[in-house]
């Protein structure tokens, strides 16, 4: 987990200035001084804002954070195919064995230290695909003239197909843009706008505990907001998923025989 950026502490103090300093000037008016409003009638229609923002919010997070921990479980099934080829091809003639195994180090280093980073921007590496290419085009070509070899390859070709999967998915995971999702995004802004300037329109006084409880409503309001954009962003931000199984793949092919 990443440190909270300078932008979220500048929303949360923002939403709480700007909601004190409007709770003032609208608590200072007759209508809010004298409570000339029907309260039953107010209450209803709160309850039912309330009820509206948090089951937005609440499907928003589920779906963010099931496809950023979907993502997650993508990359530790792709790399964990990696390294049963790795260890499959151990058998091989030599030349076939270095090459595969060469192939797929430099897989996993092009996913790590340069795809990972791609992803930031909803891009995916174009070398990292190639290499995957090459990779199974030289396990095809890996000896199958004894049951044994050919188990071996089948094996090894089946892993070689679970990484294309797997990659496919967490690339497409990580480009594509759900319609919605930004319909639950903007649903989720409209109610933190609205659970703050609701009791500001029905007439709140400006009484001091009126004022503390607005200003610390908008301040949660601003955190949640912020923590909703941050989860629709998996592979950068607060909560962002890393490289690691990826880089302990590296770190097990080093103790592979």
């Amino acid at each position: 987990m990443g440190v909270v950026p300078g932008y979220a502490y500048v929303l949360v103090v923002a939403a709480m200035v700007v909601s004190a300093v409007v709770m003032i000037m609208v608590g200072r008016r007759k209508r809010a001084r004298e409570g000339t409003y029907n309260a039953e009638a107010l209450s209803f229609v709160g309850g039912v804002l309330n009820a509206l923002f948090i089951v937005v919010l609440a499907f928003y997070t589920v779906i963010t954070w099931t496809e950023a921990d979907a993502s997650e479980r993508h990359a530790e099934a792709e790399a964990s195919s990696l390294v049963e080829i790795y260890w499959q091809v151990a058998s091989s003639p030599g030349p076939e064995r270095d090459q595969i195994r060469a192939l797929v180090k430099e897989y996993t280093s092009e996913v790590a230290d340069r795809e990972w980073v791609m992803l930031h921007d909803k891009k995916a590496d174009q070398k990292a695909d190639d290499v995957l290419v090459a990779l199974r085009a030289e396990i095809s070509r890996l000896p199958a003239e004894t049951d044994r070899e050919l188990a071996t390859k089948d094996q090894v070709l089946q892993n070689a197909r679970a990484v294309a999967d797997e990659r496919r998915s967490r690339i497409e995971q990580a480009t594509g843009d759900s319609s919605l999702l930004t319909i639950l995004l903007w649903g989720t802004i409209i109610g933190c706008i609205m659970m703050v300037a609701f009791p500001l329109v029905i007439g709140f006084s400006a009484d001091l505990r009126h004022v503390l409880s607005i200003v610390g409503l908008a301040g949660v309001l601003a955190f949640t907001l912020y923590f909703a954009i941050e989860l629709d962003q998996p592979f950068q931000g607060l909560i962002k998923a890393e490289p690691v199984s990826f880089r302990t793949a590296l770190a097990e092919f080093n103790r592979i025989p």
